[in-house]
């Protein structure tokens, strides 16, 4: 099979086409028909070697996966051959930048009704992170007031989708050429990250109070920032764990003095989240947000990688790999 490999650490050079063996599921595994993949800013970062684990090479890279199981190992319930499913790849073995991948049944889910492949790659890594950040590690619900950070991204514009769905209040920052998407994503204000406080904004469209609810998409000084922003009792969820070495405890103070819950978090893959997005997506709560839909070339996503690693994009790039 076709796959985009990598066989040392290093830049979007370090990206090739090869021909590797397509694997045989056993237990309960699914071999999976790639239709499309998505692209994660992860993704970049291990390429790069800036994520500290295991990884093994060749390796191929590439986690969110919208496919059709191909065969089952014999120890599968849920799922046979001509399903259509959708998921996140195993963290130590991503695999998704390939015609097939193996993936245990326990965290794939149907694709949505009325998606294309292409639409349901967009959703897996982005949409649990989203999902789990909000819901589980913050408890979001009506009332509350939630600021995102980075609203225009993958996260974010889901982010935004889901605590509006969950009836929060929504306020966002972002750059001003993506102002108009994120306030049609739901946001009931905008802020510019680059010519605005968002400090000072959010405490003025809260009358003081701060927002109970925190997603930072950013990290660094964004996050320590946004305790400045929270109400007493807030709960501040980060995702970024790169810049966690250059926090002081004299950063953090403003959350002591707010009794804030920090939660650093880490997406988790199972398949009760995918199905509750999927249902959503369904209903028509939450619209996918494609970027750019790409080949299976080393090239285009090496500038793909090169881009998410120096701006910040509207949605998901996607991988087109085979037919819909």
């Amino acid at each position: 099979m076709k796959a985009i490999t990598i066989q040392r650490f290093g830049g979007p050079d370090t990206l090739s086409l090869a021909d590797v063996p397509k694997r045989d599921p056993f237990g309960t595994q699914l071999l999976i028909r790639v239709a499309a993949c998505g692209l994660n800013p992860v993704d970049a970062k291990i390429r790069a070697g800036a994520i500290p684990l295991p990884f093994t090479f060749p390796l191929i890279l590439g986690y969110d996966v919208s496919g059709t199981v191909e065969a089952v190992g014999p120890g599968v319930r849920d799922f046979g051959p001509g399903d259509e499913v959708f998921f996140a790849g195993e963290l130590l073995d991503p695999g998704a930048y390939a015609e097939y991948v193996i993936v245990d049944e326990s965290v794939a889910a149907f694709k949505p009704v009325g998606l294309s492949h292409v639409e349901a790659a967009s959703i897996p890594v982005a949409g649990m992170t989203a999902w789990q950040a909000l819901f589980d590690r913050a408890g979001a619900g009506p009332g509350d007031v939630v600021l995102v950070h980075g609203a225009a991204g993958g996260v974010g514009s889901l982010a935004v989708q889901l605590a509006s769905w969950a009836g929060c209040e929504v306020l966002a920052t972002c750059g001003k050429s993506n102002a108009a998407y994120v306030e049609d994503l739901g946001a009931d204000l905008v802020i510019d990250y680059k010519s605005q406080d968002f400090v000072q904004e959010v405490l003025e469209a809260t009358a003081g109070e701060g927002a109970s609810i925190v997603l930072d998409t950013v990290g660094g000084e964004v996050m320590t920032r946004s305790l400045e922003a929270l109400m007493p009792g807030g709960r501040l969820v980060s995702i970024v764990p790169e810049n966690l070495a250059g926090l002081s405890l004299d950063s953090l103070r403003p959350g002591f003095m707010r009794n804030a819950e920090i939660h650093l978090h880490f997406m988790e893959r199972h398949r009760e989240a995918l199905d509750a997005l999927a249902r959503l997506f369904e209903r028509g709560f939450l619209e996918p947000s494609v970027e750019e839909v790409i080949p299976l070339d080393p090239q285009r996503i090496g500038s793909a990688h090169a881009r998410m690693e120096t701006s910040h994009g509207r949605g998901k790039i996607v991988i087109q790999v085979g037919k819909e």
